[in-house]
């Protein structure tokens, strides 16, 4: 499973997004980027998800680590489990709504780059596969190893992203914007929403204003 696992988990660069793009990217380099007349919450809200994923990541492996030859009792896994089903369950709804909302809307400003979302959107998948290894993984041994080719593969894949996107929407006015509608098609206040990043976004549609 690993051999497959280790061509799939290849870790994406801004690099590999560029390949096929003749356009040049905008130069507006990370220690810029809030100071950005463009800078806006949406924005800042997407780099905090990302942020969140990281952290997350590295919880769920430094907890398995700790287990040791013993494995976790009860509790541990308890804890584990919950946390990986937090950490899957947002990921699956945040790459669900960049493949479906965002993506197209910034491809849309910035058709020269559009092959560089699509290898975004297939590197999606790749993570996905990724996700089912640690699920399907026989043993402690196995998690940890999947857990790592899944840190890898999702480290890269955000900083290539963040990378690729925050020039472009930077450049392009108006600013990135959106509306949250919840699952009864109430509007949700976007700035209320944002401040609380653990707020349960279950059945929340994101639709841009762009």
């Amino acid at each position: 499973m690993f051999q497959f696992m280790t061509v799939i988990s290849q870790p994406l660069a801004l690099s590999d997004l560029l390949a096929d793009v003749s356009a040049e990217l905008p130069d507006h380099t990370r220690p810029v980027w809030r100071f950005h007349d463009n800078f806006n919450a949406l924005l800042d809200f997407w780099l905090r998800r990302h942020g969140n994923f990281r952290l997350l990541l590295s919880d769920l492996l430094r907890s398995v680590e700790e287990f040791g030859a013993d494995g976790p009792d009860q509790s541990e896994e308890d804890n584990l489990m919950e946390m990986w089903s937090l950490f899957r369950g947002q990921l699956d709804q945040h790459q669900q709504v960049e493949d479906g909302v965002y993506f197209p809307v910034i491809t849309s400003m910035n058709p020269d780059f559009a092959s560089a979302f699509d290898m975004l959107t297939n590197d999606h998948e790749a993570i996905e596969d990724c996700l089912d290894a640690v699920e399907n993984a026989d043993d402690g041994a196995g998690m940890m190893e999947a857990l790592h080719l899944l840190n890898d593969k999702i480290l890269a894949h955000l900083e290539a992203e963040e990378d690729l996107i925050m020039p472009l929407v930077l450049e392009t006015p108006p600013p990135l914007e959106f509306v949250v509608y919840d699952e009864d098609g109430n509007e949700v206040a976007s700035d209320d929403f944002m401040e609380d990043e653990d707020e349960d976004d279950e059945g929340l549609t994101w639709v841009t204003k762009n």
